[in-house]
């Protein structure tokens, strides 16, 4: 029971136009490898990474790596899911990421995205929190001033409408939806800063410096 996170790792970074989810960030660690962490860290019961067929996977820190699975165990916390048509759109990463899911049989399926590297283990604990003691809700989101984003937390009954979603539909989609209700949790914006352009990827990693001013920046 309890909750499964889907990472969604597949994208192809063609805005940025080289792999994002493994540039190096100012502690030492890979962009996506912040994201990730904080998901296995959290009180979600594992968490599903869904990636390309030709990632290598480098970006993920080897105590995760080697602990993972890539088939239906229950006991393991992180489960590799390798989509061969992620090329299609975010919808199909996201099918690929369900269709795991689903075997767990939990109560609910938080989607997350590895280009997010500023969401903190504690962000997702509190939508965590939101979802198990807010039975009434259809979903948990954090959320902006522009509404609604991932992390978003959607009950069991909504898989039908996370598998309709087709091409670059993504979990946002079903939001608006005025059959489903949902609640918020605001989040300061630097949580939802993701890497697509070069532009805010340099915005991240000074963000990050700030963190571990320590540590040389590698672009």
């Amino acid at each position: 029971m309890g909750l499964t996170g889907i990472l969604l790792a597949a994208g192809k970074s063609s805005r940025l136009g080289r792999d994002k989810l493994s540039v190096v960030m100012p502690d030492g660690r890979s962009l996506a490898a912040w994201s990730l962490e904080a998901a296995l860290d959290s009180e979600l019961e594992r968490v599903i990474c869904v990636v390309k067929p030709e990632d290598t996977l480098s970006w993920i820190p080897r105590r995760w790596l080697c602990a993972a699975s890539y088939t239906y165990q229950p006991e393991v916390k992180l489960l590799i899911s390798v989509c061969d048509d992620y090329a299609m759109g975010m919808a199909h990463s996201l099918h690929c990421g369900i269709r795991n899911a689903k075997q767990y049989e939990s109560d609910g399926y938080m989607v997350l995205l590895a280009d997010q590297p500023l969401i903190e283990t504690q962000q997702i604990n509190e939508i965590i929190t939101i979802f198990e003691t807010n039975k009434h809700s259809d979903y948990v989101a954090a959320a902006d001033c522009a509404g609604g984003k991932p992390p978003v937390a959607f009950r069991s009954h909504l898989l039908t409408q996370l598998l309709s979603l087709r091409g670059d539909e993504g979990a946002r989609r079903i939001m608006p939806n005025s059959q489903f209700t949902g609640t918020y949790v605001s989040l300061s914006a630097p949580s939802f800063w993701d890497a697509d352009t070069e532009d805010e990827l340099e915005r991240i990693v000074h963000y990050m410096e700030h963190l571990h001013p320590s540590q040389d920046t590698h672009l």
